[in-house]
């Protein structure tokens, strides 16, 4: 099975900048690529295409390069990051690029019709999956924020299931449009999402791969512990395919194991404080340690794998200013 996935976030322009001050959408794809490129097996650099703050033109020219590069039993991944707007009356979705205007969503945003007619016909049998984690507003345009009802969103998600294998997305509420953990960097959606890649729990059935019906599983499992008032919906078309299609595995993960989990969460706290775990997330990875039944010695001899380069960048910083 070939994979051709294409990633896109938008976080400027003038619709982004009336829906929220501060988006996620650079740093979630930032951070899904290289997910995907170290944790799925056989994933090369020129298979996942990435667009950052891509224009309209831009953005149709992308699809119709991944809808140009499919073939038959292909994998078609489609992740937007970004601010979505659904009419209430139609169902019709947009999706905002750098320079949709307000005042003229329709015509300067990629339609959900337009997404429809691009992609390859259901006769193709791709295995296509679409993921929106976005900031969703309605039209006409309300005072933000403004989340539409769960009914309207599936609504207009059935339109473009039905292009696709599987559609996935989640709602947040009026006080919360894009539920984020805490001071976390990525919005809470592409976090579930990545972790499930990461540490290998998205694979449900342990097979070796994750499945639409494995991802479906993990994430509203996923999303309902972790409290916040954010509601996953996955659709699947109504095309002819077996019910069993949706278990083939897409994309082939690593097994879940504690060593790597540990690692990952690890990784997190160093990435985040640039090498320096503070007091209290020291605490959070002993606890985890205890949980996973990993032995001390094991946790340090991860743990010193892990901060090796930033010993070695501050080791050459050291250097430098000695010099200077």
């Amino acid at each position: 099975m070939g994979k051709h996935i294409l990633l896109i976030a938008v976080d400027t322009g003038e619709l982004v900048t009336e829906y929220t001050n501060e988006s996620p959408a650079i740093a979630n794809v930032t951070a899904l690529r290289k997910t995907l490129l170290s944790e799925v097996e056989d994933l090369r650099d020129d298979q996942v295409i990435t667009l950052i703050n891509p224009n309209l033109r831009q953005m149709r020219h992308a699809l119709a390069l991944i809808t140009y590069r499919c073939r038959h039993d292909d994998l078609c991944l489609i992740y937007y990051t970004g601010c979505g707007v659904i009419d209430p009356h139609t169902g019709t979705i947009y999706l905002a690029n750098s320079d949709t205007r307000p005042d003229a969503i329709t015509t300067t945003s990629i339609s959900s019709d337009y997404i429809r007619h691009a992609l390859p016909s259901l006769q193709t049998e791709l295995n296509r999956v679409m993921i929106l984690d976005c900031m969703w507003g309605s039209l006409p345009a309300q005072t933000m924020p403004y989340v539409p009802t769960e009914h309207t969103s599936r609504l207009a998600t059935a339109h473009l299931a039905d292009c696709n294998c599987a559609l996935f997305t989640a709602l947040g509420t009026n006080t919360n449009p894009w539920p984020r953990m805490d001071d976390a960097e990525l919005s809470l959606y592409t976090q579930c999402l990545i972790e499930g890649f990461s540490t290998g729990l998205a694979d449900i059935d342990a097979d070796g791969g994750v499945s639409i019906n494995d991802l479906q599983a993990y994430m509203a499992q996923t999303l309902n512990q972790t409290h916040c008032d954010i509601f996953p919906i996955t659709l699947c078309s109504s095309d002819n395919r077996k019910p069993n299609d949706r278990s083939i595995p897409m994309l082939q993960v690593r097994p879940y194991s504690p060593e790597r989990e540990y690692r990952h969460c690890l990784e997190d706290y160093a990435q985040r404080h640039r090498g320096h775990i503070p007091p209290h997330h020291r605490d959070v990875l002993e606890f985890l340690r205890y949980q996973l039944g990993i032995t001390f010695d094991h946790s340090q001899a991860i743990e010193a794998e892990v901060m090796a380069p930033y010993a070695d960048h501050q080791e050459s910083c050291d250097r430098n200013r000695q010099a200077l």
